[in-house]
């Protein structure tokens, strides 16, 4: 009898060392700078990857096989990376009896990519890629023991079918111009939701993009464009400076993106910006001119059959236009509804929140209307409303409701 109240005993007390355990454990810290980096003698000093500033950047001198290695006083668990440039192929290694081992097989699909570590103290990140290149890193996060932070970055492939693409020209676009649309339909109504841009702009850019993405609570990597950033003030301008080789080769390049896009995803809905291009920029009338022909050339197997035959011939059932067509037919979207799946903030507030992670747009300001106005998401609305949206194009019907993109969208999963 004692035997069982001693073991009960015993029982209770290892129960409580492991509650203890797992309470106190808390969120991981941030053990990056105490740990020291070794890099060779060309490349840029290693405080730029971890200032937390991404407009700063790494990289190695340019070789075949550059790595970087990490050693820590203290259990590594976690690596966060955020790529300036992806190498082809690269392996986590960790120190092994003098000699180096492979831990982890680098992952290759996503630009900011986490890892779970075993308590290592030395190891290092080294490109598999053959030829001679640069290891080129934004930023790194090195953690302790405990729960990975929330802002970590830990993406899911990008939805292989969608309810709704959001296709923009550039990051950022995604939050001035459609506000609280992302928000309110992947997290909040669970809706299979694809984010691509035309171009990512440049290599911070990029990373500010999926840094506004995840804070929105988006969770599928976006599609980033094979395109450059080109400012021009006409369609036709756009087409040639985006796509390059002439008007007619860049328009068929641009347009061939668009439709083996809307053929890969299979979108039910899609949603872009305004053919004036809002204040006018070349590339967001593009990419509205490029959805408004990708809807038909979709759906005809006999246009661009390279991507027809991958992915086959595709009708999209809507196309929504950022301000298009008469206020009384348009949609009117309140992005000041709290939205309980995100601790009761707003579409627009998340897309306020999301924007300040976009640091090298946040002073930016364009002439609208002969003036100089700053362009900012809480405020857009005063110049261009970032609420109100079009149904262009339909295969089932008009609106009838008008307050939702999938209205008359059946057989959802």
């Amino acid at each position: 009898m004692m035997r069982n109240r001693f073991l009960v005993l015993l029982l209770f007390l290892l129960l409580g060392v492991l509650l203890l355990s797992a309470a106190s454990a808390g969120e991981a810290e941030d053990i990056s700078s105490r740990c020291k980096f070794k890099i060779d003698s060309h490349a840029l000093k290693a405080t730029r990857l971890v200032d937390g500033t991404y407009t700063k950047y790494w990289y190695s001198g340019e070789m075949k096989n550059p790595y970087l290695g990490i050693s820590s006083p203290e259990p590594m668990y976690g690596l966060y990376l955020c790529f300036r440039e992806m190498p082809d192929s690269y392996v986590i290694q960790r120190r092994e009896n003098d000699e180096w081992v492979d831990l982890l097989e680098g992952d290759t699909r996503f630009y900011h990519v986490f890892y779970e570590l075993s308590g290592e103290t030395d190891i290092r990140i080294l490109s598999t890629q053959q030829k001679k290149h640069r290891l080129m890193l934004n930023e790194l996060f090195v953690f302790g023991s405990g729960d990975v932070p929330d802002w970590v970055q830990r993406w899911n492939d990008t939805e292989e079918k969608a309810d709704i693409l959001f296709l923009v020209a550039h990051p950022d676009d995604e939050l001035i111009f459609l506000a609280g649309a992302i928000p309110t339909y992947d997290v909040e109504l669970e809706k299979r939701v694809v984010v691509a841009y035309l171009t990512f702009a440049n290599k911070t850019r990029r990373s500010e993009a999926l840094n506004g993405l995840w804070t929105m609570g988006v969770r599928n990597y976006p599609v980033f464009g094979p395109f450059p950033d080109k400012y021009s003030r006409t369609l036709k301008e756009a087409y040639r400076e985006t796509g390059g080789g002439g008007l007619n080769a860049g328009t068929k390049k641009v347009l061939g993106w668009i439709t083996g896009l809307f053929r890969q995803y299979r979108p039910e809905v899609v949603v872009t910006q305004d053919i004036r291009g809002e204040y006018g920029h070349g590339q967001h009338r593009l990419i509205a001119d490029g959805c408004i022909q990708g809807f038909d050339l979709a759906a005809d197997a006999a246009q661009y059959p390279e991507s027809a035959e991958q992915y086959g011939a595709w009708e999209v059932k809507k196309l929504y236009v950022h301000l298009y067509g008469d206020s009384e037919k348009q949609i009117h979207f309140d992005w000041d509804v709290p939205l309980s799946k995100l601790d009761g903030k707003t579409g627009m507030e998340l897309a306020c929140e999301a924007f300040t992670k976009h640091v090298t747009q946040a002073d930016l300001k364009f002439t609208i209307g002969g003036k100089r106005k700053p362009l900012a998401p809480d405020i857009t609305g005063v110049y261009y409303s970032n609420t109100d949206f079009g149904l262009h194009s339909t295969r089932v019907g008009e609106d009838e409701a008008r307050n939702d993109f999938l209205e008359h969208i059946t057989g959802q999963e």
